[in-house]
């Protein structure tokens, strides 16, 4: 399907929703790709959405390892990283075959289930602190990236039970993001999902991503955590609830 082309104001609008995400994603170390992509998609097709918000990501997890690379945990990151390379680019290529309705009916459901485990999960469900944990957490999150645009979540969820820092997490989760966009991005580069017409905005989204990651790290020792987690499932939650409707709709027409 083709995107219509944005107004002005619209890209404006998508701009600023796009630094919000950056300096809310900073601050989480995961989380810029999840905000972004549902809102994404309300300017242009879902599939398109993905792959311009994967660069977007690209932009944003070089930035952030400008402030936190020196950080970054490099076994854990070797551990991790290969899978999800490899991963990333079977679940892009399984993207390129699916209709645009599905994908949003796939993304909506992702988020509601990440609200759901994020509410209701404990320590004692806690995932053990072995190889094996990086090495499938790293498979897992990397087709979920290629197939939908972000596997950040299930990212952190593997990172957070080594008890990392959160200089070293953030600067580690960044490292393996990153890997993990140039990775899949080609995939979605030779399917054309990107319009012509959002090439010139893309240096813009260059932009936007250092100088929210740049107000983010400023803020990440400032505001309690508790508080953005709230925020982050409320907006997930209406954000899932409305790609659900969206694709819905689509699969019925």
């Amino acid at each position: 399907m083709r995107s219509p082309r944005m107004m002005p104001i619209h890209l404006t609008l998508f701009l600023l929703c796009a630094f919000v995400a950056e300096v809310i994603g900073t601050m989480a170390g995961f989380g810029a790709a999840t905000i972004l992509t549902p809102i994404a998609a309300l300017f242009m097709d879902m599939k398109s959405a993905i792959a311009v918000v994967t660069c977007f990501h690209l932009f944003g997890n070089a930035s952030r390892l400008i402030f936190f690379g020196w950080h970054t945990q490099w076994r854990i990151w070797w551990q991790f990283g290969i899978t999800g390379v490899l991963c990333s680019v079977l679940g892009a290529m399984v993207t390129a075959h699916l209709p645009s309705t599905i994908v949003k009916l796939i993304f909506g459901l992702f988020l509601l289930l990440y609200v759901l485990l994020s509410t209701v999960a404990t320590a004692s469900f806690q995932l053990p602190k072995t190889t094996p944990t990086l090495i499938g957490g790293g498979a897992l999150s990397g087709f979920v990236a290629g197939l939908i645009g972000t596997g950040g979540a299930i990212r952190s969820a593997c990172l957070l039970v080594f008890g990392l820092p959160k200089e070293v997490y953030i600067g580690t989760s960044a490292a393996i993001a990153l890997v993990v966009d140039a990775t899949r991005l080609p995939v979605y580069l030779a399917q054309r999902f990107i319009p012509g017409w959002m090439v010139p905005a893309l240096v813009s989204l260059m932009a936007v991503a250092f100088t929210g990651a740049w107000v983010g790290q400023r803020l990440v020792r400032q505001v309690p955590a508790a508080v953005f987690r709230r925020f982050v499932l409320v907006m997930l939650t209406l954000m899932g609830i409305k790609l659900l409707f969206d694709g819905w709709q689509g699969l019925r027409v």
